[in-house]
């Protein structure tokens, strides 16, 4: 069976990626909407998840902040994660609990986990996000399995390794992830060529693409572009099947 879930990432940081969402919602090509509790328009993007009735993820984050609990020590980056996880799990645990109790608050209901930056790839790490799956009732987890990595960036790579076992992690928890993740090699910046490379691929199983458009670039170059991808009738009709 195929399968196409698309998520949206970032909700809530900032206006113009609400204002993105709000667009694609009612294109009616998105199916998951994933929000940060440590978002200023955190709210809002709750808000109109649940008014649309599009499913919502956490989007857990101990790398951009403002945190939602008193910490100064987190790393701003993937790699000095890399090197300060073991010693750090116990208090990105009570972080992250706090951002799904927030997204919780607001009447939603949380139906995946995913981590900003990928930060819940790191081996200590990944047993934080599967106890508060199990915690929390949530079933589905992302897992960065790449077709990206034959783009060979050994970013890619690395990343592809980790949610390998990630997702044997999972499956000894009767977790649920996707069969594979498309956007990495793209963040920011996905089109319709890059999503027809992997056409075939994606005839079987699960996808998830990861997306992160906005009205106004924040953060890419790429993002106004990947609205006006999810918001077109070539995307609604490959994510269908029918392209």
């Amino acid at each position: 069976m195929r399968e196409i879930i698309v998520t949206i990432d970032d909700g809530g940081m900032h206006s113009s990626v609400n204002a993105a969402i709000q667009k694609c919602i009612d294109s009616g090509n998105v199916s998951r909407i994933s929000i940060m509790a440590t978002g200023e328009m955190f709210t809002e993007a709750s808000m109109m998840a649940m008014m649309s009735g599009v499913r919502v993820a956490a989007h857990l984050d101990c790398c951009q902040g403002p945190f939602l609990l008193e910490k100064s020590n987190f790393p701003d980056s993937f790699s000095g994660w890399l090197k300060s996880a073991n010693s750090l799990a116990e208090s990105v645990r009570e972080e992250w609990s706090a951002q799904i109790v927030r997204i919780l608050s607001t009447g939603g209901v949380i139906t995946a986990l995913d981590s900003h930056k990928h930060l819940h790839h790191i081996p200590a790490l990944q047993d934080v996000i599967v106890s508060l799956a199990k915690e929390y009732g949530i079933r589905t987890v992302r897992t960065a399995l790449l077709p990206d990595k034959y783009m060979r960036f050994p970013a890619g790579l690395k990343l592809n390794s980790l949610g390998c076992e990630l997702k044997e992690k999972l499956d000894a928890q009767n977790l649920v992830t996707s069969d594979r993740m498309l956007g990495f090699g793209k963040a920011g910046k996905i089109s319709k060529k890059y999503l027809s490379k992997y056409t075939s691929l994606c005839s079987d199983g699960s996808t998830e693409i990861v997306m992160h458009p906005a009205t106004e670039n924040v953060w890419s170059s790429g993002q106004q572009g990947e609205l006006e991808l999810i918001t077109s009738e070539w995307f609604g009709d490959w994510c269908r099947g029918k392209d």
